[in-house]
């Protein structure tokens, strides 16, 4: 009986003093999709006085690892990796027991998972310590975007992938043979924007972390509608009622209807102008000699031979109607494209509305980008929309640096919803342009057909453009093609 009592106590104390430990006894790869991480590495560490060994890995069959060695002297480590096999949907919960020579007992190690999609030509490889295992660290996830056709599923290959974090363009990416971008990127709120030829854009607004590291993008193409014969009725043709749809399977807004006869809102505050500006130095405008047609000339030609010096004003909306669907962002990223652009001697101001007017910048050079760009970054929305009001700022802000030889132009940025406030801007947009050659244009975002006739009328009587923006490869371009167009010399 003494003899059996002291080999428990011996067993209890063999097992007391077991230390060889895991750095993480579980392990959770969330959701995983194609391209994804499927290893992980588990470091074990000897804190024994003794030389300890690896004897043997209990694991089951869909499992599969590799040791960087057996052997593990007093205070040193060894690696395991494991790795999963994910040629199979659905979710997985998988124990490894692997057992050292301190203990008669495994350390198990649990993983966890769901496979939510299997590659087109799925091989699980053998693991090796040739790449880096996730770092599931608060810093940067591995993420995957796939982009689809939504009417087929298919996956769309050479879709350009625009990712946008707090303001600024993180990186432009093309999706594989798979439809699949997948790229290592840092915790945080992202806008993500999908584009093909042929296709209409849509995107991805959301948070990207650990558990969401999935991005699915549908793109659909244009429809085309067939003409339909009219009908008639007693020899009186009847239109046919045409019904839009919803773009890029968005949320239905309510339509924007701009009532020049509408009441107006209760009283807004009065907008706050600034009445001094800093000394802006005289620039000599240089005779226009070239008569070269402006079609032909390069894309990104911006001198002082060609295109005039710029006075720009421009009125951003930030009312409610701007804050779903992508459209902040837009506006942003055309701003930041045509600030990145702008000559040292060319003059921008902006001013924003929603319920009420107020100024962001008043006559900044073209070289002072970074100050207009965090201006720009802190623009929120709010409220509704005081175009009207906007417009008769934006102009008394413009001829404070207006002269004659420049490019004195009023730029809109709306998604149509400035049916408020002011009702006579027409008559200053017309006005303006009549006695001054001061240019008013519009760029819509996201702006329905409805509205997009609207604003041909008002830009009509400006002397400018109504300008579509819908993509981000528009925010990038089509703002300064409007700046070269209007300030070029031949024009």
């Amino acid at each position: 009986m003494r003899v059996l009592l002291t080999l428990i106590l011996a067993s209890f104390a063999f097992l007391a003093n077991a230390q060889v430990t895991a750095d993480r006894t579980s392990y959770d790869f969330g959701d995983l999709y194609p391209n994804a991480q499927t290893y992980v590495d588990i470091h074990f560490t000897n804190k024994t006085d003794k030389r300890q060994f690896l004897l043997t890995i209990d694991k089951p069959r869909d499992i599969y690892y590799i040791f960087s060695g057996k052997t593990m002297e007093p205070d040193s480590s060894i690696t395991i990796r494991l790795k999963i096999n994910d040629s199979q949907k659905g979710r997985f919960t998988n124990d490894i027991d692997i057992y050292f020579s301190d203990s008669r007992d495994p350390v198990t190690i649990r993983l966890t998972g769901n496979i939510k999609e299997v590659a087109s030509n799925p091989l699980t490889a053998c693991p090796d310590f040739n790449s880096n295992p996730p770092a599931n660290s608060a810093y940067s996830y591995g993420v995957t975007i796939k982009v689809i056709d939504s009417l087929t599923g298919e996956p769309i290959r050479r879709s350009r992938v625009n990712v946008i974090n707090n303001n600024s363009l993180e990186g432009t990416y093309y999706t594989n043979k798979d439809g699949i971008v997948h790229e290592d990127i840092p915790l945080g709120y992202y806008y993500i924007a999908a584009e093909k030829e042929a296709y209409l854009g849509n995107y991805h607004i959301g948070y990207i972390n650990f558990q969401h590291n999935y991005v699915l993008i549908k793109l659909r193409q244009p429809e085309v509608e067939e003409e339909e014969p009219p009908v008639y009725v007693d020899n009186n043709p009847e239109p046919p009622v045409i019904e839009e749809d919803p773009i890029l399977d968005e949320p239905i807004e309510d339509e924007i209807v701009i009532d020049f006869n509408e009441d107006p809102e209760p009283e807004i505050e009065e907008p706050v102008i600034i009445d001094t500006i800093p000394e802006i130095p005289e620039v000599v405008e240089p005779e226009y000699v070239n008569d070269t047609p402006f079609e032909d000339l390069p894309d990104t030609l911006f001198d002082q031979a060609h295109f005039r010096t710029n006075n720009i004003t421009f009125i951003l909306d930030v009312s409610s109607s701007m804050n779903g669907n992508g459209k902040l962002e837009l506006l942003k990223q055309s701003m930041y494209e045509l600030t990145a652009v702008l000559r040292p001697e060319d003059r921008i101001s902006i001013i924003k509305y929603s319920s009420t007017v107020s100024i962001v910048a008043d006559g900044l050079g073209g070289e002072e980008k970074d100050e207009i760009n965090e201006r720009v970054a802190k623009l929120r929305t709010s409220s509704s929309t005081a175009g009207g009001d906007a417009i008769k700022v934006a102009y008394r802000i413009n001829n404070r640096i207006y002269a004659p030889k420049k490019n004195n132009i009023v730029i809109m940025i709306t998604d149509g919803a400035f049916n408020s406030g002011s009702k006579d801007y027409k008559e200053i947009i017309e006005k303006n342009y009549q006695e001054k050659g001061i240019i008013f244009s519009v760029v819509g975002i996201k702006t329905s057909e409805y509205i997009t006739e609207h604003m041909d009328n008002i830009v009509e009587t400006g002397g400018g453009d109504f300008i579509q923006i819908r993509t981000m490869q528009d925010a990038k371009t089509k703002i300064f093609h409007e700046i070269r167009r209007t300030s070029f010399r031949g024009r």
